[in-house]
């Protein structure tokens, strides 16, 4: 997850045999050659990152099914995105090719693919956590120049660190020693660069701390709990290596803990986030959105979600089609293409005193009890559905 690296190969010595055996002697450790392993591992890497591919084209294929709506698609790809380049950066500078040719020029892979791309990633999950933060705890919308300044000044960090390294001499940063054929790195450059990760997963997780007390629908705060320590564990597994053994490219169970555990971690992140509502969109895609949808409703969310976690169009209607049921008398209600999963005239909303919500078919010719239910993202105060609306003014 840092920005150190190396590989072994052949050209001023006799043979690559010859070549280790340098190195074992002036390092006093004993090196292990690239082989088939590090073939396999870059291939179970790839197909990690071929899973998650599946999970994400599933996921923009049923896009308009609400619950994938509102983990916010394209934030998502990004991060994936990121995190394919990161793994991308991590082959070459984990010692897993030989480095000659293009591999060799150690600073860009090392700056501009794989330490750029991890800022990338977790700039990307600083900018979720700061959207939910900006709807529940500031009550404030999701847009305007205010909302995306701080996605905005990160990512002109990361890209000026980066300016700023590769201006910098080799000696101070990362550079490719032709002598032993084998990238150096500076015990301060590397240092530097954990500090800052260490700063950004810091920010993740006192944003965390401010949403612990969410209860909605979308589970974020124990989303972000599972994230964060995918992260700190990413991060110590990194300062371990890095601190106790510099040279860790030269190794192959330290190589292949580096490039296979940033992949995992990177990977399982973006499946904690979609991999669920992707799964019951294919096996029960209506029976869940139409429970997702009921939570929504009684969690009072719907509006605050509606104008922030791109969830448009069709999504008030459905949701002014649940008030009917609920303040009316049950009843048929025309509508083109509705959804009678989503358009409920035909059951009533009841909410009990352990503020559990059913749906219960209303008796004949009896009318439907206006009934309230319990706002949980705030401070747990009993209002009305006609209440709902009042809180687009927040907005």
């Amino acid at each position: 997850m840092a920005a150190v690296g190396g590989a072994v190969r052949s050209s001023m010595f006799d043979s690559e045999e010859e070549h280790i055996q340098h190195l074992e002697k002036l390092f006093d450790m004993h090196i292990n050659p690239i082989d088939n392993v590090d073939t396999a591992v870059i291939a179970i890497g790839s197909a990690m990152f071929g899973v998650t591919f599946l999970f994400l084209a599933v996921a923009w294929l049923k896009r308009n099914f609400h619950p994938i709506r509102a983990k916010n698609l394209p934030l998502t790809t990004a991060m994936f995105i990121a995190g394919v380049l990161w793994f991308v950066g991590d082959i070459p500078m984990n010692g897993h090719v030989l480095l000659k040719g293009s591999f060799s020029n150690c600073k860009e892979w090392n700056i501009w693919v794989r330490v750029l791309f991890c800022f990338v990633y977790t700039t990307a999950l600083i900018s979720r956590c700061y959207a939910l933060d900006r709807v529940f705890i500031q009550n404030r919308p999701t847009r305007g120049l205010i909302y995306y300044l701080p996605t905005v000044l990160l990512l002109a960090f990361v890209l000026g660190y980066s300016i700023v390294t590769e201006a910098l001499s080799s000696k101070l940063t990362i550079g490719y020693d032709k002598e032993l054929e084998l990238c150096s790195t500076t015990k301060g450059y590397v240092y530097v660069t954990l500090s800052l990760l260490w700063v950004n997963w810091l920010i993740i997780i006192f944003m965390m701390i401010r949403l612990r007390n969410i209860q909605s629908t979308f589970n974020e705060f124990y989303e972000f709990l599972f994230i964060c320590a995918f992260g700190i564990a990413a991060m110590v597994k990194t300062n371990v290596v890095h601190y106790t053994h510099p040279k860790y490219p030269l190794v192959r169970g330290y190589r292949i803990a580096e490039t296979l555990g940033d992949a995992f971690v990177i990977n399982a992140i973006i499946l904690i986030i979609i991999a669920y509502p992707v799964v019951m969109s294919i096996w029960q895609p209506h029976e869940y959105e139409h429970t997702w949808l009921l939570r929504l409703r009684t969690d009072g969310l719907q509006n605050m979600y509606d104008a922030n976690m791109n969830i448009r169009e069709d999504f008030s209607q459905s949701y002014a089609r649940m008030n009917t049921s609920v303040n009316q008398p049950a009843k048929k209600m025309a509508r083109p293409n509705a959804n009678p999963f989503i358009d409920m005239p035909e059951y009533a909303l009841h909410v009990d005193q352990n503020g559990m919500a059913t749906l219960r078919a209303p008796e004949p010719n009896s009318p439907t009890d206006e009934t309230t239910v319990t706002s949980r993202y705030s401070d747990h105060s009993m209002i009305t559905v006609d209440e709902y609306e009042k809180f687009r003014h927040i907005l």
